[in-house]
């Protein structure tokens, strides 16, 4: 198995967009990896983390098409995604209420060890049924 690091998946994802030439000689080089390797690729949460991050804050894309980016990540034939099934709940939730995706990751991760809520004083974060607002 092979690991694959943020800034790897990421030139492989938006090819020059945010980086500019290089980046396309580094996204095929990473294409013609997938296409050739036998062994699987390992993907750990905090890679996707860190994708959905400069996604959001470095691209500016809008959260629907962030979280179809993320979905195909997770959904990647011959790749390994660490806690795959909390990601596509945190996923989910991302979706469907306001708040980061690394928000939701932190009420899901919390929720699956037992805590019936998390304390939170993000208002986003807070209407997701994982969190509990803490007022100021």
């Amino acid at each position: 198995m092979i690991g694959i690091d943020t800034n790897v998946l990421l030139r492989w994802l938006v090819r020059d967009q945010l980086i500019g030439e290089p980046a396309l000689a580094q996204s095929e080089a990473l294409s013609a990896l997938f296409d050739k390797s036998e062994e699987a690729f390992f993907i750990n949460e905090i890679v996707v983390v860190e994708i959905a991050w400069v996604l959001k804050q470095r691209a500016r894309l809008p959260k629907a098409r962030i979280a179809e980016i993320i979905w195909g990540l997770l959904n990647l034939e011959n790749a390994v995604v660490k806690d795959r099934d909390i990601l596509s709940a945190a996923l989910q939730a991302y979706s469907e209420f306001p708040g980061d995706f690394s928000d939701h990751l932190i009420g899901e991760i919390n929720s699956r060890n037992g805590c019936r809520t998390t304390m939170t004083f993000d208002k986003a974060a807070s209407k997701s049924s994982h969190f509990t607002e803490l007022t100021r």
